[in-house]
């Protein structure tokens, strides 16, 4: 028995699926996650079914979007990994960071509720992590960066800083103070001692597996209790 035989996708079909992930893109960088597929559609200049022709939900085609957007924050840091300084490196990627997230929306709201990257990411992310993990080495080496900072806090506090970006009306010289905080915080100048050990990106991944258990034994407690007797 033959498998079934995936026809290519004919041009046509190739420049409508490039025309739907630009306009979400744009539409997800400006709105965040409250657009609406049928916004997107009238976007690209596409009836609704196309869009769902070639994403299956929403999600998926947020998913699509967030790892392009992933890529290319690891070719920023991949140019900051290029950087002979050490701490310029760092900051500079930090500072990129911060400023691509205000400018993509959904990213932000993204990085506010989680620090994991899209499924369809999965390469990108752990080429990423080990980009994060050099630049936090160099830089700590170099003594432009506090010894007891994890490569998984500064994910961490990335998210803090998407929240900010998230919030609406806040401009560029506010999230530019936050910024500001969260680097001058990072530095090893007469550093208040960090409670627990520095996070490292598989640790990172046990506590938020330990955490989607906790909240799954949560709810199925709470559908047990609405259910009621039986």
């Amino acid at each position: 028995m033959t498998g079934a035989v995936t026809r290519p996708m004919r041009a046509d079909g190739r420049r409508n699926r490039q025309r739907v992930l630009e306009a979400a893109a744009a539409l997800l960088a400006e709105r965040g996650l409250k657009v609406q597929i049928e916004e997107i559609a009238q976007r690209a200049g596409v009836g609704v079914g196309t869009v769902c022709r070639n994403f299956s939900t929403k999600e998926a085609l947020i998913d699509t979007v967030l790892a392009g957007m992933c890529e290319e924050m690891l070719e920023q840091a991949r140019v900051a990994q290029a950087d002979p300084d050490a701490g310029h490196a760092f900051t500079s990627f930090v500072a990129n960071v911060a400023d691509f997230q205000a400018r993509h929306r959904v990213l932000a709201e993204e990085m506010a509720t989680t620090v994991d990257m899209p499924t369809g990411a999965v390469k990108i992310k752990r080429a990423l992590r080990h980009a994060v993990e050099d630049l936090v080495a160099r830089a700590q080496d170099a003594g432009a960066l506090r010894a007891d900072i994890g490569p998984a806090d500064l994910a961490m506090l990335f998210a803090g800083i998407g929240h900010a970006a998230a919030l609406a009306g806040v401009d560029s010289v506010l999230r530019q103070r936050y910024l500001t905080v969260v680097l001058d915080g990072l530095r090893p100048i007469h550093p208040t001692p960090l409670p627990g050990i520095p996070l490292g990106f598989e640790e990172l991944d046990r506590l938020r597996a330990r955490g989607r258990r906790t909240a799954a034994r949560v709810g199925g407690h709470r559908g047990d209790a609405l259910e009621g007797p039986t």
